[in-house]
C-alpha cells in the first residue's frame, strides 16, 4: 500500500499526517509537566495511527522512524498518572499494528510493557484498558519474531500474564482475554518449546481451552 507523499508545503487535511505536526505532539509529550497536555498529545497521535490506511501508517512511520518517537511514548509508560500511562499503551498497540515497525518497538519497549502488567488481576477499568492494550500490543511484536517472544520469555513476566488469563472475574474479562490470546500465540514458535519447558512451563499454560477460543475470537 503507497504512503501518502509528504509534501513541503502541507495544505488543509495534509498536515494530519506530516511530519511537523508529529514532531509538534512529540515535543509537547517530552517537554510538557502537565499531564492533561500529556495525555491529549498522546491521544491526538492515537488517533491518527488508528485503522490500516495509508494516512495511519505514515503517521506510525514517522512517529518511530524519521522523528524517534518511542522514547517519548516509552517514558510515558512510567508516569504516575494512569490515564497518561493508558493512552500510550493504546499508542503503542496502534505503531505495533505495522509489520515493519514491530522490530524497532519490541526492542526499545518490550521490557517495559511487560513491567506495567500488574502481578494480580486488574481491577479499575483504567487498568485493565491499560493491561489489555499492553498484552495486545506485546502479542503483535512476538507474532513474527521468534527472538521478541524469547525476549518476553526472559522478562521473567509470563507467571503474571498466566494468572490474568486464569482469572474469571467479569470486570477484568477484556485484559483476561487479552492474556490469553498472548499466551497462546507465544506457543505457535515451536522452536521455544524446549525454552518453555526449561523455564517450567507446560503445554497447557499456553493452550487450553480459555486461550483457544480467546486466540481464534480476536483479530487485532
Amino acid at each position: 500500500m503507497p504512503l501518502p507523499e509528504e509534501k513541503s508545503n502541507p495544505r488543509g487535511v495534509e498536515w494530519l499526517w506530516h511530519s511537523i505536526v508529529v514532531r509538534m505532539y512529540l515535543s509537547l509529550i517530552a517537554k510538557s509537566v502537565r499531564s492533561y497536555t500529556q495525555e491529549a498529545s498522546l491521544g491526538a497521535l492515537q488517533n491518527l495511527t488508528a485503522g490500516n490506511g495509508p494516512m495511519p501508517m505514515s503517521v506510525a512511520q514517522a512517529v518511530v522512524q524519521k522523528e524517534n518517537g518511542l522514547q517519548h511514548a516509552r517514558k510515558m509508560l512510567h508516569v504516575g498518572d494512569a490515564s497518561v500511562k493508558k493512552t500510550a499503551v493504546s499508542l503503542l498497540r496502534n505503531l505495533s499494528r505495522n509489520l515493519s515497525l514491530r522490530n524497532e518497538i519490541a526492542k526499545e519497549t518490550l521490557p517495559d510493557l511487560v513491567s506495567i502488567i500488574p502481578d494480580t488481576v486488574p481491577t479499575t477499568d483504567v487498568l485493565i484498558e491499560t493491561t489489555a492494550s499492553a498484552c495486545y500490543t506485546l502479542n503483535n511484536i512476538i507474532q513474527t519474531n521468534y527472538q521478541n517472544a524469547r525476549d518476553l520469555l526472559n522478562t521473567g513476566g509470563l507467571h503474571k500474564i498466566m494468572a490474568i488469563s486464569a482469572d474469571d472475574s467479569y470486570g477484568s474479562n477484556k485484559a483476561s482475554k487479552a492474556a490469553s490470546v498472548l499466551l497462546y500465540s507465544l506457543w505457535t514458535h515451536t522452536e521455544l518449546h524446549n525454552a518453555y519447558k526449561k523455564a517450567q512451563f507446560k503445554k497447557t499454560d499456553f493452550v487450553n481451552s480459555r486461550t483457544s477460543k480467546a486466540y481464534h475470537s480476536v483479530k487485532d
